[in-house]
């Protein structure tokens, strides 16, 4: 990756940081879900019993380091999320950069994700799903550099093995993470037996142990300080029954009544979550992104349907770039937003909230992005359509900025107020 767009993913995650700490500490309390966490973070601090052991245990040792660093305030509650999100957004750019080779459009989709209001809202809350979701992203950063980058074979297995670390990672924030792992196993299966993008070079040695071996070993692994921390045992009896209690927790939970929504209720959704300082999706990316996942759906399973078996590899790597026998882009955003949607459709989970839609809406801005990618230069009125949706997905967060940032009146109404 060239030097500009390497320090353009750092400053987009330096600026990104910095919005996000403005007002940090607001509201001066714990709100929504974030008494769970903020618990089981200070019980993990203390060497007491596991206030929180309906989760795996890594999220909450990066929020108990941020109240270790920073104080037990809100500022410091909250801290480590902002630093996530920031490392949440920076992946996001270099992915989409990966994808596209467009240093443009790598910038319009990291604005889009920022305007998308849930990064905004969940990097500032002290909950987990940014943590789990930053590790994600960079998961999926990883493989896409092994599938397109031109290196040694050292290198390209180092960055599956990478890939796997850090779904292994997310997966130790909360087990969410892991319906991407699978997703990108699955794909680099299917690229392994069309002989593409350099995943039979990897071999199935590599690709075995980077996304099975290497994420299990990490999540085992970030239950040890845990173990070490309660003086329990870290044995596999312990793991089993921590892990089983997780499982039926979720299971037997009930959920609210007055919180949850059914998952296909979140696609439209016009009311904000006033618990959860206002969140609620920007309709230019949420909608928009909605209709250009539909064009990336139908173009992935188009090429899908007409690639043949036994293709020429190295028209096959280069297929992310060009409108052949694979159309990458569109298959990986497509993929990881479906996965990460249906899977509140199949587990059997009975509480579903609004903000359980934060990881699939994260790739809404970058659908528009590959949309926008294929088409021949659009423009509205002899100005770019790219700038348009930005200056509409813009003005769109402006509006929401006041509510979600908690500030206080008049200031909270200067764009106008929610009924």
């Amino acid at each position: 990756m060239e030097n500009r767009v390497t320090l353009t993913g750092l400053g987009i995650g330096a600026l990104a940081l910095a919005l996000f700490l403005v007002g940090l500490g607001k509201p001066p309390m714990l709100f929504f879900d974030e008494p769970l966490y903020v618990d089981g973070a200070r019980s993990l601090l203390h060497g007491v019993q596991d206030l929180n052991p309906e989760h795996p245990p890594l999220a909450k040792f990066f929020i108990a380091t941020s109240i270790e660093a920073a104080g037990d305030t809100p500022f410091g509650w909250r801290l480590a999320g902002a630093i996530f999100g920031a490392f949440t957004l920076t992946a996001v750019f270099y992915w989409t950069y990966l994808l596209l080779g467009d240093y443009a459009l790598a910038l319009t989709a990291a604005a889009l994700t920022l305007f998308n209001n849930f990064l905004f809202v969940m990097a500032r809350v002290a909950m987990l799903d940014v943590f789990y979701f930053a590790f994600v992203m960079w998961g999926i950063l990883a493989f896409t550099a092994a599938l397109l980058l031109e290196m040694s074979l050292p290198r390209r297995r180092g960055l599956l093995l990478l890939s796997g670390l850090m779904f292994g990672l997310g997966t130790a924030c909360k087990w969410n993470a892991v319906v991407t792992l699978a997703a990108v196993a699955l794909m680099a299966a299917f690229l392994y037996l069309r002989n593409s993008h350099h995943m039979r070079e990897a071999g199935v040695t590599t690709l075995g142990i980077a996304f099975a071996v290497v994420p299990v070993a990490t999540y085992v692994l970030a239950y040890l300080p845990l173990c070490l921390r309660f003086h329990r045992p870290f044995s596999v009896t312990e793991l089993v029954e921590m892990n089983a209690f997780i499982w039926r927790y979720h299971v037997n939970c009930p959920g609210s009544a007055a919180l949850d929504t059914h998952w296909y209720k979140w696609f439209f959704r016009t009311t904000p979550e006033r618990g959860l300082s206002y969140l609620m999706g920007n309709f230019v990316v949420v909608w928009g992104g909605l209709l250009a996942l539909a064009v990336c759906a139908w173009r992935f399973l188009r090429s899908f349907l007409r690639a043949t078996p036994g293709s020429d590899p190295q028209s096959a790597a280069r297929s992310f770039s060009t409108s052949g026998a694979f159309a990458l882009p569109e298959a990986m955003v497509t993929v990881f937003y479906v996965v990460n949607l249906l899977q509140w459709v199949l587990i059997p989970q009975k509480r579903l909230v609004y903000y359980y839609y934060f990881p699939p809406a994260m790739f809404l801005g970058v659908a528009i992005t590959i949309v926008l990618w294929r088409m021949p230069s659009p423009r509205v009125f002899g100005i770019r359509l790219s700038v348009i949706i930005l200056l509409a997905a813009g003005v769109f967060f402006l509006y929401c900025y006041p509510r979600m940032a908690a500030l206080q009146a008049p200031f909270d109404c200067m764009f106008g107020c929610w009924s």
